[in-house]
């Protein structure tokens, strides 16, 4: 059983996934950007900015509700500190336009009970998100990435 303590740097409830900041505070993590989907655990108690919150890295949490057994749980993309399922995680990402970060935090082994077994984030690029280039002279593509990796050069490829 992996329990800490941190303080807080904002208002936190129990429940809330949480990362540590550089400054040692703890904050409601976000799957938006690769430090703050860095989760350290899931706060046992609530507490407002400066308080000593309990946090569980690596054991059995219970007090959430509304999980489906078996399920893994994802920190939410939209909802800072908030867990969801596969399917919640994917309809969020296709609401952004920014890339998210996939972090599994644990899996349920009951509605209402969360083995956490957090894993490093994965960056996963969004595919609703186009970047295009304009020029003065109107829009120009000069290349076109595709999803391997390679490049379709447009000046000298044909139709």
């Amino acid at each position: 059983m992996a329990i800490a303590s941190f303080r807080a740097g904002e208002t936190i409830a129990a429940g809330d996934a949480v990362y540590v900041g550089s400054n040692s505070l703890i904050y409601k993590a976000s799957a938006l950007n690769t430090t703050q989907a860095s989760v350290g655990g899931i706060a046992i108690d609530g507490g407002s900015a400066g308080a000593l919150i309990r946090v569980n890295a690596d054991s059995i949490y219970s007090g959430l509700s509304g999980l489906t057994t078996n399920e893994y749980q994802y920190l939410s993309i939209t909802t800072s500190g908030a867990l969801v399922d596969y399917a919640g995680w994917s309809a969020e990402l296709a609401t952004i336009s920014a890339d998210g970060y996939l972090t599994n935090v644990g899996r349920a082994t009951s509605p209402s009970t969360l083995a956490v077994e957090i894993q490093p984030p994965v960056l996963v690029v969004n595919s609703t998100s186009v970047l295009l280039l304009e020029s003065s002279t109107g829009l120009t593509i000069d290349a076109i990435l595709l999803e391997d990796g390679s490049t379709i050069d447009l000046e000298t490829a044909s139709v």
